[in-house]
């Protein structure tokens, strides 16, 4: 599966990328993952899921989940403390998560049948965590239990192993005979492991953590909010690189840990507002960075050259105060080069799927990506966003083919 996709994402770069005369009238065509890909999107683009603690962990020794030296049989040792990581997403104004503490343990001298959740090996690590769903609204939510750990690199998915809980310590309603189910106006806290080997271990410093969303009337299809991600330092050096990564823009190059971006201009409050008959549409930030691809997607990048990478990654609001309803998937979005150099369209794999309608009255961020590469970049003087036109849900042009132009800062 991860395969998958990696390979989704390389053929997206490919085939979204384009350059050509300004003023074409041909546009780009926009490439959408597969149902299964869309399914392990990482969608995240709220802020509140991003900060991250400057504290140090308190660490007093104390086991968060003693559960685990008895399920294994095994002797357990506490590695790294968090009590407050200060770690919380709105799903939506009432229903929020939150990770109240997390530790890391190791484990050794285990039963062998212990041993399958190690790769076999005689060693390994445990992390656990703990989370309170609050629901002060005034409906029911559901929740999967949908969770998933991805290493710094984007190798490895980190295992889910929730039998490390005590079953009666898992986040669960326990005033309903269904799991997925948690009541309005309550709040639950419950606790969830994930254990790795050695190898996986030593290489991690701040993996990321992804809660899915939730859903409504015990039918998936029912979303409410986007999937929560979380950046979880495993060290000192972790906890600087997760500060680091809150103030990014969150796109998939941070949020599925696709690559390393160090910015190197930006300017935030632009706050400058055009309007398409009565749709706002405000330019809030933009953030320049050198990129550097991870070790799962760094061939995906190798089209760019030798000189390096530079992502153009914009913030983008916009608010439907007309009458008409258009789709979020087909808000176009393009860059204009030097007036007359050439066009580009945005990297859409590289940003959280947006999909669905934007009815009168609803407010959306857009997280917009461009790719440059680095040696070209340094040329281009002039960048202009054009967004628009606005389509319905079967592509057809709304408010007469409008459309608005922002002057981006360079430096």
């Amino acid at each position: 599966m991860v395969f998958l996709r990696r390979s989704l994402f390389l053929g997206a770069v490919s085939s979204v990328l384009l350059l050509g005369a300004c003023g074409s009238e041909e546009e780009a065509e926009k490439v959408e993952a597969t149902p299964a890909a869309e399914e392990e999107v990482v969608e995240e683009n709220n802020e509140e899921t991003v900060e991250a603690s400057t504290e140090q962990p308190q660490d007093n020794g104390t086991i968060l989940n003693p559960y685990i030296a008895e399920d294994l049989n095994a002797d357990v040792e506490v590695v790294y403390t968090n009590k407050n990581p200060q770690l919380e997403h709105a799903y939506s104004d009432k229903v929020t998560i939150k990770i109240d503490e997390y530790q890391i343990v190791h484990v050794s001298n285990m039963n062998e049948s212990s041993k399958t959740n190690f790769d076999g090996e005689d060693e390994g690590y445990v992390l656990t965590y703990k989370m309170t769903l609050d629901n002060q609204s005034d409906e029911d939510v559901y929740f999967a239990g949908g969770v998933s750990l991805l290493s710094d690199d984007g190798m490895d998915h980190i295992i889910p192993r929730q039998h490390l809980v005590d079953r009666e310590q898992w986040l669960k309603d326990k005033s309903t005979e269904n799991p997925s189910q948690f009541s309005k106006g309550q709040s639950f806290t419950g606790m969830n492991a994930h254990s790795m080997t050695k190898a996986q271990f030593e290489k991690l410093n701040s993996p990321t953590l992804t809660i899915d969303s939730l859903f409504l009337n015990d039918d998936v299809s029912q979303k409410l909010g986007e999937d929560a991600v979380f950046k979880i330092p495993f060290n000192d050096e972790g906890v600087e690189k997760a500060a680091v990564s809150a103030q990014l823009y969150q796109d998939k190059m941070v949020t599925e840990n696709i690559a390393d971006k160090e910015v190197f201009f930006e300017k935030a409050n632009i706050n400058e507002t055009k309007e398409i008959d009565g749709v706002k549409i405000t330019l809030e930030g933009v953030q320049y960075a050198n990129v550097t691809p991870t070790a799962a997607y760094k061939e995906s990048f190798t089209d760019f050259g030798d000189s390096g990478v530079v992502a153009l990654t914009l913030n983008l609001v916009v608010e439907n105060g007309s009458d008409t309803p258009f789709d979020k998937f087909f808000v176009d979005r393009k860059l204009v080069i030097d007036e007359n150099r050439g066009t580009m369209f945005n990297q859409g794999m590289l940003e959280p799927n947006y999909s669905g309608t934007s009815n009168p009255g609803d407010k959306d961020e857009f997280i917009t990506v461009f790719l440059f590469r680095k040696d070209e970049f340094d040329i281009f003087k002039k960048l202009q966003l054009h967004v628009g036109p606005l389509k319905d849900g079967d592509a057809e042009v709304l408010f007469k083919e409008k459309s608005v132009t922002f002057d981006l800062p360079k430096e």
